[in-house]
């Protein structure tokens, strides 16, 4: 590690605010983790982020301000709301927070050694290279979702007809983002798939300041308290004998929950004391919940709190990975599973492609085809009848996220990686100087 003190910025748009320390089974996000990391290490740290939340569809400050948080800073940006995912709205607030972090960012007293930035959104990523480019500061590309390729993906069959319009506009929103992958100083990706579709955009082979960090999650190393446990157990309406498998995260377009649906009603022919739980909110919450009216053994508790979630996932038997096989989740491996690993879950792996792949190599649980409500049914179903294999595939998901995805290994060495790069940029400047 390096001593000399330095100053970083991490941008990114969307994740939650960084909830206090002190608070017990805080969720934990990557930008956030990151930044704490940095400043422990004695660097000055700002954390850049939109003032409106995408989580919640608010404004959480007022207007571009900069906010103590324990030992580094919060630097809200202005932008517009929306209340759709995509869209206009969602647009000109993209197109906001890049104009408007090129307009606060010069007047910040403390110019960073090195700005650490999602290439999500892009106008915003783009506005934090050009930044960087004109002031000499080395600047790092964290790929974190495959944008705006993923817009493709996303379109219904019923909008086929507009897949070349979409491209063609993509294509103009990529150059902007082409340019900035070209000319960051390095790039990162939560899997070496992303890495190279970074490397992709940026014309050029991979090198030695590119690198792969996952996506972390912190071991846990205490079991919930009794009265949470009880709470969950309460707002859930289950009972300590209940089998529960458990979604967790936003209910969008972005996974298969008709599969879990119609799994769970033949899951629960055989076995009356299995529960599927849909934690969560976003825009399929409400038809979701119409589609298993009729179904008891669905349940919908809505957004749960980090000590919620810890609970939950220590009741629970297996963790769902439903993405829609598309290339933004083939190629990708979410916090999600990491997080489903850290609470000892047996995974439920609904496509191939890094997440599928891992879970049969590790033997962390079971996949099933895209789609298929029978295999998935007939997997736990068989797990439920054998809890010997079900306890030793949760045995190897914690393994596992020891091995490859424990927030207590990954942030020392992402921290370690930038400081490295920081510092040759200002030896560097003093050779010049």
């Amino acid at each position: 590690m390096l001593t000399a003190a330095m100053n970083f910025w991490v941008i990114h748009a969307q994740e939650n605010p960084a909830a206090p320390r002190a608070q017990k089974n805080r969720r934990e996000w990557r930008s956030n983790t990151l930044c704490e990391h940095l400043a422990d290490r004695g660097h000055h740290v700002v954390r850049w982020r939109s003032s409106f939340s995408h989580q919640s569809k608010r404004q959480i400050s007022d207007g571009s301000v900069m906010e103590p948080v324990d030992n580094y800073f919060h630097q809200f940006i202005e932008s517009p709301d929306y209340q759709r995912h995509i869209g206009p709205a969602r647009i000109r607030n993209h197109m906001k927070l890049g104009a408007n972090f090129l307009k606060i960012a010069p007047q910040t007293t403390t110019q960073p050694d090195l700005i650490h930035v999602g290439n999500v959104p892009i106008a915003l990523c783009y506005a934090a290279v050009k930044y960087a480019k004109s002031r000499d500061i080395p600047v790092v590309i964290d790929v974190r979702d495959l944008w705006p390729d993923i817009y493709v993906d996303l379109l219904p069959k019923a909008l086929g007809f507009m897949r070349g319009p979409v491209l063609s506009l993509l294509h103009l929103t990529s150059l902007r983002l082409n340019w900035a992958f070209r000319n960051a100083t390095a790039i990162a990706g939560l899997t070496q798939s992303y890495l190279d579709w970074g490397l992709e955009r940026a014309g050029r082979a991979q090198q030695s300041q590119d690198a792969v960090f996952p996506m972390a999650y912190p071991a846990k190393d205490a079991a919930p308290t009794p009265d949470s446990v009880t709470a969950i157990r309460k707002r859930l309406g289950v009972s300590p004998d209940d089998v529960l498998a458990v979604y967790a995260g936003n209910i969008g377009y972005q996974s298969d929950f008709d599969t879990l649906i119609a799994a769970t009603e033949q899951i629960a022919q055989t076995h009356p004391r299995f529960k599927c739980v849909i934690a969560g909110s976003g825009p399929r919450e409400a038809a979701l919940k119409e589609l298993a009216a009729r179904n008891d053994h669905v349940i919908f508790p809505g957004w749960l709190e980090g000590d919620e979630i810890y609970a939950l996932l220590a009741i629970s038997s297996f963790g769902l990975v439903a993405y829609n096989p598309v290339p933004n989740y083939l190629r990708n491996i979410p916090n999600k599973f990491s997080e489903y690993l850290a609470g000892g879950l047996a995974i439920a792996c609904g496509l191939d492609g890094e997440m599928g792949q891992l879970t049969a190599q590790t033997g962390c649980g079971f996949t099933y085809p895209p789609g298929d409500a029978a295999a998935l049914a007939e997997g736990i179903c068989d797990l439920i009848d054998r809890p010997e294999a079900l306890a030793k595939m949760k045995r190897a998901a914690i393994q596992l996220h020891k091995d490859r995805f424990d927030a207590a290994m990954i942030y020392p060495t992402m921290s370690d990686h930038l400081e490295v790069i920081a510092q040759a940029s200002i030896a560097r400047k003093g050779v010049a100087a």
